[in-house]
C-alpha cells in the first residue's frame, strides 16, 4: 500500500497516425488510406520519469465513399432551330468521393426544370464526354461516351446531343436528362465495372463501398448516381403567305370599275410576312409565283389610272418593305421582268410562266442595320407586286 502511495503517475495519452495533418480535402481522405493509432502513457514513480509504456498499434483502411454532383451549365433554355442537328447541352460531373473514378453517361427525355412544358421529342439523342483538347463539344475530339479515370474533386464536362425535328414551332420544348453513374476506377481506357455497395458490418482490413450521393432530378438518393435536366426552347421564324388579287383596269371600263375581261389588268400582290412574336428571323431564298395559261405578264407594271408603266418600261415588278431598318423601307424597289441577274425573273413565256425572285438578290445584306442577304426579321414584311393580262 505504501508502494502505491509512493508511486505518482501523470499519464498523458496521445492519439494519432504518426500526428501527420489530413490532406484539406473537400473529398476526405483517399480510400484504402491505412489510418493507424497508438496510445503512449508516461510516468513518474518517486518523482523519477519511467520509460513510457505505448499500446498496441491499431490500423483499418478508409473506405470508399460514392459521391457525385451532376449539373447543368447554362441555367436556362439552350435555344435551337427547327430542322438543326447536333444541338448541345452542356453538363458538368463533379466527383465528390473520395476514390478516382469512372462515370457512366445516359441520356433520357425529361421534364422542364424552367417551368415550361415539354411537347416534342428531338432526334438522335446521344451523349459524349469532354476530351479536354478543346474547350466546348468538338465533334472530332469529343468522342468518347463515358468519363474516365475522374480523381476525387475533379469536375469532367458532359454533352447532350440532339436533332431537331423540321416544322417545330416557336416556343416548343424539349427537355433531356443527363444521368451520371459511378464506376469503379483504376483502368483507364475502359469503363469500370459496376459497384455494389457493401453490405453488413464494417470490414477494417478492406475498403468497403458506401454511396453517398444525393437525389437527382430523376434518380433516388444513394444509388451511386446523380442527375440533372437541361431543355431545347425552339426558336422560329413564323411566316405566313398571302397573295391578293385585284382588277385595276380593262380596256373599256379603264379603271373606272373594271371587270375581268379579256384584255383586262389584274394586279397581284404576294406578301411575306414574319410574325411580330415570331422566335427567330426567317432567311428566305425564292418566291415562286406560276402564272395561269390564260394570263400573260405585264411586263411595264402600268398604272390604272393612265396606263403607262409605273417606273420605267420593262420594270415589271415592284419590291416593298414593311417594319424594317434596311436602307430601302419605305422606298418601292423596281426589277426588271427580262433580266435574270437583278433579283426577279419571268421566264419569258408568251402566257402563264413563272415568276421567280431570288430574295438573297432582293434583300442584300447589310452590314449597318444588321442584315444578313434574304434576312426577315420578327416583325417585318416584304411585298411582290406585278400585274397579269387576262388572255
Amino acid at each position: 500500500m505504501k508502494t502505491l502511495q509512493k508511486l505518482m503517475m501523470i499519464c498523458t495519452l496521445f492519439v494519432g497516425g504518426v500526428l501527420m495533418p489530413q490532406a484539406a480535402w473537400a473529398a476526405g481522405t483517399a480510400s484504402n488510406t491505412d489510418i493507424t493509432n497508438q496510445a503512449s502513457v508516461s510516468f513518474d514513480v518517486g518523482g523519477s520519469a519511467q520509460t513510457p509504456i505505448s499500446s498496441n498499434t491499431t490500423t483499418f483502411k478508409v473506405d470508399n465513399k460514392i459521391d457525385l454532383v451532376v449539373a447543368e451549365v447554362s441555367s436556362g433554355y439552350t435555344d435551337v432551330n427547327p430542322n438543326t442537328t447536333n444541338q448541345v447541352t452542356t453538363f458538368t460531373v463533379q466527383n465528390d468521393g473520395n476514390t478516382t473514378q469512372d462515370f457512366a453517361l445516359s441520356a433520357a427525355a425529361g421534364a422542364d426544370p424552367f417551368g415550361g412544358t415539354d411537347n416534342f421529342d428531338a432526334n438522335n439523342i446521344r451523349v459524349f464526354a469532354e476530351s479536354g483538347a478543346t474547350a466546348g463539344y468538338q465533334a472530332g475530339e469529343d468522342t468518347a461516351t463515358y468519363i474516365d479515370e475522374l480523381a476525387a474533386d475533379g469536375v469532367a464536362t458532359g454533352y447532350v446531343l440532339a436533332d431537331i425535328p423540321v416544322g417545330q414551332s416557336s416556343g416548343d420544348i424539349a427537355a433531356y436528362t443527363l444521368t451520371a453513374t459511378a464506376r469503379a476506377g483504376g483502368g483507364a481506357g475502359s469503363l469500370g465495372a459496376v459497384l455494389t455497395e457493401t453490405a453488413g458490418a464494417d470490414t477494417p482490413g478492406a475498403v468497403d463501398i458506401v454511396f453517398a450521393d444525393g437525389a437527382g432530378d430523376t434518380d433516388a438518393a444513394r444509388d451511386a448516381s446523380h442527375s440533372d435536366t437541361d431543355a431545347y426552347r425552339v426558336l422560329s421564324a413564323q411566316l405566313t403567305v398571302t397573295k391578293a388579287s385585284t382588277v385595276i383596269r380593262d380596256p373599256f371600263n379603264l379603271n373606272t370599275n373594271p371587270k375581268h375581261i379579256p384584255g383586262a389588268y389584274i394586279q397581284y400582290v404576294v406578301t411575306i410576312s414574319n410574325a411580330a412574336g415570331a422566335g427567330a428571323s426567317a432567311t428566305l431564298t425564292t418566291i415562286s409565283d406560276t402564272l395561269d395559261n390564260n394570263t400573260a405578264i405585264d411586263p411595264d407594271l402600268i398604272v390604272a389610272a393612265t396606263g403607262n408603266p409605273e417606273s420605267a418600261a420593262g420594270s415589271g415588278f415592284r419590291v416593298d418593305l414593311v417594319g424594317t431598318t434596311r436602307a430601302s423601307q419605305g422606298t418601292p424597289q423596281y426589277f426588271t421582268t427580262t433580266s435574270s441577274v437583278d433579283g426577279v425573273d419571268h421566264d419569258g413565256s408568251a402566257t402563264g410562266g413563272t415568276v421567280t425572285a431570288t430574295m438573297a438578290t432582293v434583300l442584300l445584306a447589310e452590314a449597318g442595320p444588321g442584315y444578313a442577304a434574304g434576312e426577315l426579321k420578327a416583325g417585318e414584311s416584304v411585298t411582290l407586286t406585278f400585274n397579269v393580262i387576262i388572255q
